[in-house]
């Protein structure tokens, strides 16, 4: 119960006391005026600072209610004259004391002892004379009742009380083990996705490990052999050609390692204004001249308004250059790549778009990771560095690809997070 509470319900019980002594003092109303204080007093030092369920854990409430009888009693009996006490009610004291924390039945006995004194304390004269014993039987019966009454209505509240608060114990004890078998799920959740991850590494740094060995064990084969034929059959003009062999695939050895090396580096962007129009146009041009010797038709699509960027110049050209010659590998004479640039919904697209081949769809969750390579003379690091170019620049690569029709690699760039507000290397 809160404080304010407090000396409200306290006032207005000593005030209801007070009233009840001056209405019904008795023959003596220093004796009447005295028990009140008591039983209030002990009121005050006993339920109004301890709960009757505190008092129960503290083991003293049989001492309890024996004293709150004793008190009500003493009540009882410097009230009463000729006549009976009107102060059976005090009697709901102990008995609401005890139905908040006993059983029914003991709640039962409780109401019949206090009913057994409230009758024995009754004056002896009334029940010698019959008249007056018939006239007041029925109210006595009546006090004794309502005892009862009251005694079964809060011990059955209370018992409501105490099934109430056992379900939401009961109910908080399996909250409580659920979040704990949740919080147990996803610490375990957590662990095996870190070790997914980590296999997922390692699985990734052996596929990487593999093709570099694949890539690399060619051109050693090469200056192997050269190697050994220098050794077996010296000759000025041989000496000639296997040297230059041997410098060509050491270049071609050292170009792969560096490739991979800079896949693997961490980089920072340098951006800067982008016109992407003419930049895309340039790298168009140049790869043409790549593919009209092959009978493939290279062609783009720029927009009449000229669109510029804030970007890593060097990373998109390496992603946009890798990403045409692929198309090109994978077209044949008489196809067509086609590059496409538009701006839609806050986003740059450049699509690039061919009739050639065609990936497999097994193969397209492959197609960015490193040394993943479906041709013979590939390294597999052209795609993986292209999507690392643009997903540094927090842009995404979609593809689309159908066998033996074509594919659409499409780069999509954020334009708002590029623009020169936002990147103060671009004012």
């Amino acid at each position: 119960m809160s404080h304010p509470i407090l000396p409200v319900k306290s006032g207005i019980l000593l005030l209801t006391l007070a009233l009840l002594l001056v209405f019904f003092k008795g023959p003596n109303l220093l004796f009447g005026a005295l028990s009140l204080l008591a039983v209030t007093l002990y009121y005050f030092f006993t339920d109004n600072r301890l709960s009757p369920a505190e008092i129960a854990r503290q083991g003293h409430l049989g001492a309890h209610l024996f004293l709150y009888m004793v008190l009500c009693s003493s009540v009882i009996w410097a009230t009463a004259g000729e006549e009976e006490s009107h102060y059976w009610i005090i009697y709901l004291l102990p008995i609401v004391t005890g139905a908040s924390v006993l059983s029914l039945w003991r709640t039962l006995g409780l109401c019949a002892l206090s009913s057994l004194i409230y009758l024995a304390l009754i004056p002896l004269p009334v029940y010698l004379n019959p008249a007056e014993l018939e006239e007041d039987l029925p109210e006595f019966l009546i006090s004794c009742i309502s005892l009862f009454i009251v005694g079964i209505l809060v011990q059955s509240l209370a018992e409501q009380n105490r099934r109430q608060l056992q379900q939401e114990k009961q109910l908080n004890d399996q909250l409580s083990a659920n979040e704990e078998a949740l919080r147990q799920s996803l610490k375990k959740l957590r662990e095996t996705e870190d070790s997914l991850r980590r296999q997922d590494r390692l699985a990734a740094l052996g596929e990487m490990s593999a093709g570099l060995a694949h890539e690399i064990r060619n051109p050693l084969g090469i200056i192997s052999s050269s190697a050994q034929l220098l050794a077996t059959a010296p000759s000025e003009k041989n000496d000639s050609d296997l040297l230059t062999v041997i410098q060509e695939e050491s270049c071609r050895l050292n170009g792969l390692v560096s490739r991979f090396l800079d896949f693997g580096r961490p980089q920072q962007l340098r951006r800067r204004p982008c016109p992407l129009n003419s930049f895309l146009t340039q790298i168009v041009d140049h790869v043409r001249s790549l593919a009209t010797p092959k009978g493939i038709e290279l062609s783009a699509f720029l927009p009449t308004t000229p669109i510029e960027l804030c970007l890593d110049t060097e990373l998109l050209h390496q992603a946009v250059l890798n990403l045409l010659l692929n198309a090109v590998e994978a077209c044949h004479a008489g196809d067509r790549i086609t590059l496409t640039l538009s701006q839609r919904n806050n986003q740059v697209r450049i699509s690039i778009e061919d009739s050639g081949s065609g990936i497999a769809p097994e193969l397209l969750d492959q197609i960015f990771n490193p040394f993943f390579t479906t041709r013979a003379q590939g390294s597999g690091l052209g795609l993986a560095n292209a999507h690392k170019a643009i997903d540094l620049h927090g842009g995404t690569i979609e593809v689309h690809s159908r066998p033996d029709r074509g594919s659409t690699f499409t780069i999509l760039l954020p334009f708002e997070e590029n623009s020169h507000d936002t990147h103060p290397d671009c004012r």
